[in-house]
């Protein structure tokens, strides 16, 4: 599997799952729970702390979703380089370009890690 192959595939059971549990953004509240902001409130979840509530709350359904767009955005273009670069349109500039979005596709795939599919030469 390629780094690409297998960023697309973590973006896309993230986004899967954010879409599964609501693109409305949660909200902590006072009494320890988390509730989805919308004209129906709905209760997510409880947590035993107000940190948590408040962690909980921070990585919803809506921000992953805003994640996962900005990395399949990163993706892309390393992808419209890397078929620049194999059309034999090199500059050094260009070259140096593609490792830094190389070194960053390794990052965004690093939280994935304890994944079966990582592979340990990616790690940056």
């Amino acid at each position: 599997m390629e780094l690409v192959e297998f960023l697309r595939d973590r973006l896309a059971k993230d986004e899967q799952l954010a879409r599964a549990c609501a693109a409305s953004s949660w909200r902590a509240e006072p009494s320890g729970s988390v509730a989805v902001d919308a004209e129906d409130p709905a209760f997510v979840a409880t947590a035993e702390n107000q940190a948590y509530v408040e962690h909980i709350a921070r990585h919803d359904p809506a921000r992953t979703l805003r994640e996962v767009a900005a990395a399949r955005q990163i993706v892309d273009d390393y992808e419209k380089e890397s078929w620049i670069l194999d059309q034999g349109h090199r500059t050094p500039e260009l070259v140096a370009a593609h490792a830094a979005r190389e070194s960053v596709l390794r990052l965004l795939a690093l939280p994935h890690a304890a994944h079966p599919a990582y592979q340990e030469e990616w790690r940056p």
